[in-house]
Protein backbone atom coordinates (compact mmCIF):
# COMPACT_ATOMS: atom_id res chain seq x y z
CA UNK A 1 0.00 0.00 0.00
CA UNK A 2 1.65 3.37 -0.77
CA UNK A 3 1.93 6.12 2.06
CA UNK A 4 -1.10 8.28 2.32
CA UNK A 5 -0.57 11.10 4.87
CA UNK A 6 -4.39 12.99 5.20
CA UNK A 7 -4.92 16.44 4.78
CA UNK A 8 -6.20 18.73 7.92
CA UNK A 9 -9.69 19.64 8.30
CA UNK A 10 -11.15 22.77 9.21
CA UNK A 11 -13.24 22.85 12.36
CA UNK A 12 -16.24 25.18 12.15
CA UNK A 13 -18.79 24.96 14.12
CA UNK A 14 -21.83 27.18 16.01
CA UNK A 15 -21.34 27.59 19.89
CA UNK A 16 -24.68 27.68 21.99
CA UNK A 17 -24.93 31.41 21.90
CA UNK A 18 -24.55 31.11 18.46
CA UNK A 19 -20.37 32.48 18.32
CA UNK A 20 -18.51 30.39 15.77
CA UNK A 21 -15.75 28.61 16.68
CA UNK A 22 -12.81 28.07 14.29
CA UNK A 23 -9.61 25.46 13.74
CA UNK A 24 -7.84 22.62 12.25
CA UNK A 25 -7.77 18.75 13.20
CA UNK A 26 -4.22 17.59 12.04
CA UNK A 27 -3.27 14.26 11.52
CA UNK A 28 0.11 12.55 11.55
CA UNK A 29 1.59 12.34 8.73
CA UNK A 30 1.33 8.43 8.13
CA UNK A 31 -1.47 6.13 6.83
CA UNK A 32 -3.29 5.08 9.22
CA UNK A 33 -3.29 1.79 10.03
CA UNK A 34 -6.07 2.30 12.85
CA UNK A 35 -7.87 5.38 14.19
CA UNK A 36 -5.68 7.80 15.73
CA UNK A 37 -6.34 8.88 19.76
CA UNK A 38 -7.07 12.67 19.79
CA UNK A 39 -5.98 15.64 21.84
CA UNK A 40 -8.42 18.40 22.06
CA UNK A 41 -6.11 21.61 22.85
CA UNK A 42 -7.99 24.75 24.59
CA UNK A 43 -5.02 27.58 24.86
CA UNK A 44 -4.72 30.63 26.97
CA UNK A 45 -6.14 34.41 26.83
CA UNK A 46 -4.92 36.17 24.92
CA UNK A 47 -3.40 34.00 22.52
CA UNK A 48 -4.45 31.75 19.51
CA UNK A 49 -4.72 28.07 18.50
CA UNK A 50 -0.76 28.58 16.84
CA UNK A 51 0.34 29.24 20.66
CA UNK A 52 0.60 24.86 20.74
CA UNK A 53 2.46 24.69 17.91
CA UNK A 54 5.14 22.72 19.70
CA UNK A 55 2.84 20.31 21.56
CA UNK A 56 1.16 19.91 18.34
CA UNK A 57 4.54 19.02 16.37
CA UNK A 58 5.35 16.41 19.35
CA UNK A 59 1.87 15.11 19.25
CA UNK A 60 1.94 14.40 16.11
CA UNK A 61 5.27 13.08 15.59
CA UNK A 62 3.87 10.47 18.32
CA UNK A 63 0.46 9.58 16.69
CA UNK A 64 -1.63 11.43 18.26
CA UNK A 65 -4.14 14.06 15.73
CA UNK A 66 -4.99 17.65 17.18
CA UNK A 67 -7.54 19.47 17.45
CA UNK A 68 -6.46 22.99 18.16
CA UNK A 69 -9.46 25.93 17.88
CA UNK A 70 -9.49 29.42 19.03
CA UNK A 71 -11.11 30.32 22.15
CA UNK A 72 -14.69 32.46 21.51
CA UNK A 73 -13.02 36.07 20.99
CA UNK A 74 -9.61 35.17 19.78
CA UNK A 75 -8.01 34.39 16.50
CA UNK A 76 -10.54 33.31 13.93
CA UNK A 77 -13.43 32.50 16.48
CA UNK A 78 -14.55 36.05 16.75
CA UNK A 79 -18.21 35.71 14.67
CA UNK A 80 -21.13 36.25 16.55
CA UNK A 81 -24.69 36.18 16.25
CA UNK A 82 -24.90 39.80 16.86
CA UNK A 83 -21.91 40.73 15.02
CA UNK A 84 -17.77 40.44 15.71
CA UNK A 85 -16.83 39.57 19.31
CA UNK A 86 -13.31 40.40 19.94
CA UNK A 87 -11.16 40.17 23.39
CA UNK A 88 -9.83 42.89 25.24
CA UNK A 89 -6.16 43.37 25.57
CA UNK A 90 -4.38 46.28 28.12
CA UNK A 91 -2.91 49.16 26.29
CA UNK A 92 -0.77 50.51 29.85
CA UNK A 93 1.56 47.23 30.11
CA UNK A 94 1.28 46.72 34.13
CA UNK A 95 -0.67 43.15 36.27
CA UNK A 96 -3.75 45.72 36.64
CA UNK A 97 -4.22 46.53 33.29
CA UNK A 98 -4.10 42.77 32.23
CA UNK A 99 -6.51 41.59 34.67
CA UNK A 100 -8.97 44.38 34.21
CA UNK A 101 -8.60 43.47 29.76
CA UNK A 102 -8.98 39.52 31.44
CA UNK A 103 -11.65 40.39 33.25
CA UNK A 104 -13.60 42.53 30.45
CA UNK A 105 -12.94 39.82 28.09
CA UNK A 106 -14.37 37.40 30.02
CA UNK A 107 -17.07 39.40 30.41
CA UNK A 108 -17.57 40.31 26.67
CA UNK A 109 -16.75 36.97 25.17
CA UNK A 110 -18.67 34.89 27.10
CA UNK A 111 -15.73 32.93 28.73
CA UNK A 112 -18.64 31.04 30.93
CA UNK A 113 -19.72 28.94 27.73
CA UNK A 114 -15.68 27.70 27.64
CA UNK A 115 -16.76 24.11 28.98
CA UNK A 116 -19.68 23.70 26.85
CA UNK A 117 -18.01 24.97 23.59
CA UNK A 118 -14.86 22.14 24.34
CA UNK A 119 -17.32 19.72 24.65
CA UNK A 120 -18.81 20.91 20.98
CA UNK A 121 -15.14 20.83 20.21
CA UNK A 122 -14.60 17.11 21.04
CA UNK A 123 -17.50 15.80 20.20
CA UNK A 124 -17.06 17.48 16.25
CA UNK A 125 -13.54 15.63 16.35
CA UNK A 126 -14.79 12.06 17.19
CA UNK A 127 -17.46 12.46 14.32
CA UNK A 128 -14.40 12.60 11.82
CA UNK A 129 -12.77 9.89 10.04
CA UNK A 130 -10.01 8.18 11.23
CA UNK A 131 -10.47 9.37 15.06
CA UNK A 132 -10.72 6.90 17.64
CA UNK A 133 -13.07 8.23 19.94
CA UNK A 134 -12.37 5.87 22.57
CA UNK A 135 -9.05 7.46 23.28
CA UNK A 136 -9.29 11.45 23.80
CA UNK A 137 -7.55 13.59 25.83
CA UNK A 138 -7.97 16.84 26.96
CA UNK A 139 -5.32 19.62 27.08
CA UNK A 140 -5.62 23.26 28.38
CA UNK A 141 -3.64 26.10 29.19
CA UNK A 142 -4.60 29.28 31.77
CA UNK A 143 -8.11 29.82 31.55
CA UNK A 144 -8.32 26.98 28.59
CA UNK A 145 -6.90 24.71 31.54
CA UNK A 146 -9.72 25.13 34.01
CA UNK A 147 -12.21 25.17 31.20
CA UNK A 148 -11.04 21.24 29.97
CA UNK A 149 -10.80 20.39 34.24
CA UNK A 150 -14.59 21.58 34.07
CA UNK A 151 -15.72 19.97 30.65
CA UNK A 152 -13.53 16.62 31.40
CA UNK A 153 -16.56 14.23 32.94
CA UNK A 154 -18.50 14.82 30.30
CA UNK A 155 -16.07 13.31 27.79
CA UNK A 156 -17.27 9.75 26.44
CA UNK A 157 -13.73 8.44 25.63
CA UNK A 158 -11.68 10.16 27.81
CA UNK A 159 -8.24 8.99 28.73
CA UNK A 160 -6.27 11.54 30.69
CA UNK A 161 -6.54 15.52 30.79
CA UNK A 162 -3.47 18.12 31.01
CA UNK A 163 -3.28 21.53 31.93
CA UNK A 164 -0.56 24.29 31.55
CA UNK A 165 -1.00 26.80 34.29
CA UNK A 166 -4.47 26.16 35.13
CA UNK A 167 -5.90 30.08 35.72
CA UNK A 168 -9.03 32.26 35.35
CA UNK A 169 -11.59 29.84 36.94
CA UNK A 170 -13.85 32.99 38.13
CA UNK A 171 -14.67 33.99 34.41
CA UNK A 172 -16.46 30.33 33.93
CA UNK A 173 -19.11 31.04 37.19
CA UNK A 174 -18.87 33.10 40.49
CA UNK A 175 -18.10 29.58 41.72
CA UNK A 176 -15.50 28.53 39.17
CA UNK A 177 -13.02 27.15 41.43
CA UNK A 178 -15.08 24.95 42.89
CA UNK A 179 -16.95 23.58 39.49
CA UNK A 180 -13.05 22.55 39.03
CA UNK A 181 -12.54 21.13 41.85
CA UNK A 182 -15.53 19.02 41.61
CA UNK A 183 -14.83 18.24 37.56
CA UNK A 184 -11.50 16.91 39.18
CA UNK A 185 -13.25 14.72 42.05
CA UNK A 186 -15.89 13.15 39.37
CA UNK A 187 -13.34 12.26 37.09
CA UNK A 188 -12.67 8.47 36.29
CA UNK A 189 -9.36 9.89 34.08
CA UNK A 190 -6.22 10.93 35.34
CA UNK A 191 -5.35 14.66 35.53
CA UNK A 192 -1.73 16.43 35.07
CA UNK A 193 -1.82 20.02 36.52
CA UNK A 194 1.71 21.57 36.32
CA UNK A 195 2.18 25.00 36.65
CA UNK A 196 5.34 27.54 37.64
CA UNK A 197 5.86 28.17 41.34
CA UNK A 198 5.50 31.89 40.73
CA UNK A 199 2.85 32.11 38.15
CA UNK A 200 1.16 35.30 38.71
CA UNK A 201 -2.67 34.06 38.11
CA UNK A 202 -1.72 31.30 41.14
CA UNK A 203 -1.13 28.63 38.84
CA UNK A 204 0.66 26.64 41.85
CA UNK A 205 -2.37 27.43 44.32
CA UNK A 206 -4.47 26.30 42.11
CA UNK A 207 -3.05 22.72 41.39
CA UNK A 208 -2.51 22.64 44.95
CA UNK A 209 -6.21 23.29 46.21
CA UNK A 210 -7.69 21.15 43.25
CA UNK A 211 -5.41 17.95 43.62
CA UNK A 212 -5.55 17.83 47.29
CA UNK A 213 -6.12 14.31 48.20
CA UNK A 214 -6.88 13.04 44.61
CA UNK A 215 -4.79 10.21 43.70
CA UNK A 216 -5.63 9.93 40.43
CA UNK A 217 -4.52 14.05 40.00
CA UNK A 218 -0.61 14.66 39.94
CA UNK A 219 0.73 17.98 40.15
CA UNK A 220 3.57 19.45 39.02
CA UNK A 221 5.31 22.82 40.21
CA UNK A 222 8.34 24.14 38.18
CA UNK A 223 10.64 26.87 39.23
CA UNK A 224 10.29 30.50 37.92
CA UNK A 225 7.12 32.72 37.13
CA UNK A 226 6.22 31.74 33.66
CA UNK A 227 2.78 31.16 33.04
CA UNK A 228 0.53 28.47 30.96
CA UNK A 229 2.20 27.35 27.31
CA UNK A 230 5.25 29.09 28.54
CA UNK A 231 6.53 26.14 30.84
CA UNK A 232 6.26 23.39 27.95
CA UNK A 233 9.65 22.74 27.19
CA UNK A 234 10.03 22.89 31.33
CA UNK A 235 7.56 19.77 31.23
CA UNK A 236 7.59 18.89 27.56
CA UNK A 237 8.89 15.08 28.27
CA UNK A 238 6.92 13.93 31.47
CA UNK A 239 3.92 15.50 29.30
CA UNK A 240 4.55 13.80 26.61
CA UNK A 241 4.62 10.43 28.34
CA UNK A 242 1.59 11.31 30.92
CA UNK A 243 -0.32 11.93 27.50
CA UNK A 244 0.74 9.55 24.61
CA UNK A 245 0.76 6.59 27.73
CA UNK A 246 -3.11 7.01 28.82
CA UNK A 247 -3.66 6.68 24.84
CA UNK A 248 -1.82 3.83 24.09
Amino acid sequence: MSHRVLPPLELTLRAVDGLVLRGELRYPGRTPDRPFPLAVLAHQWPATRASWGPLVDDLLAAGVATLAFDLRGHGASTEGAGGAVVIETPSDFTFPGVVLAFTASARHAGFAHLPDDILRVANWGVLQNFVDGSRVVLVGASVGGSGVLVAAPRVPGLRAVATLGAAGAPALAEDGPKRVRAALEQLQAPAYLATSAGDVFDGANNARAWSKGLAHVRTRVVEGDAHAMAIYFEVRDELLRFLTGAVA
